[in-house]
């Protein structure tokens, strides 16, 4: 008659079918965290030299470092919404410049990025101004009342009024979701480069 395993045997049995994992692969779970730690400290600190950094540790571990690195810098290359994200993008772009051997490719996909970002701070700036008069206009009405029932005219900021921010946002989302396809296209150039 069979019997019930209890856990600890059923955790026995899956302990031996578990698979060896490669000592290759235990070297990527270690390495590809500092590089991404090295990464992180490139974006923040401007004097830090990444290359010296990678440097320190040894060849057979430096493949791993810079994928890591790689990861964190393409993962920062965002929508520049505003000019401290546009910095970091600028920034992450000089640390990919530093790390891919095909500097030549780099600084084409580099060129098409800052096009890319050129144009989106236009669109931005387009959109903001459409949205600000479009907001104005549905408030507009109400004004008017107000100004009837009062007899003083009134200036209202748009920018000031409840649910503009909240509008705004939301017109934000769906131009980055645009613009995200693309960048994303031009990350994964870069991802491909050697």
């Amino acid at each position: 008659m069979d019997r019930i395993k209890s856990a600890y045997e059923m955790a026995l049995e899956r302990f031996k079918q578990r698979k060896e994992v490669p000592q290759a692969e235990m070297d990527r779970m270690e390495y590809e965290p500092l590089g991404k730690s090295v990464a992180a400290i490139f974006l923040r600190e401007k004097d830090f030299d990444m290359m010296v950094e990678v440097a320190k540790y040894p060849q057979q571990f430096q493949g791993y470092i810079l994928e890591g690195i790689q990861k964190t810098l393409l993962s920062n290359l965002l929508p520049p919404i505003d000019k401290n994200t546009l910095e970091d993008n600028l920034r992450a772009m000089q640390g990919l410049l530093l790390v891919k051997k095909d500097k030549d490719a780099v600084k084409e996909v580099l060129g098409q990025l800052e096009n890319l970002f050129q144009y989106y701070e236009q669109a931005l700036t387009q959109t903001y101004s459409q949205f600000k008069q479009q907001f104005t206009e549905k408030l507009s009405p109400s004004i008017r009342a107000m100004e009837k029932r009062t007899g003083q005219k009134f200036k209202i900021d748009p920018e000031k009024q409840p649910g503009f921010q909240d509008e705004w946002n939301k017109v934000v989302s769906r131009l980055n979701l645009q613009y995200e396809q693309v960048l994303d296209e031009q990350k994964e150039k870069l991802r491909n480069i050697k």
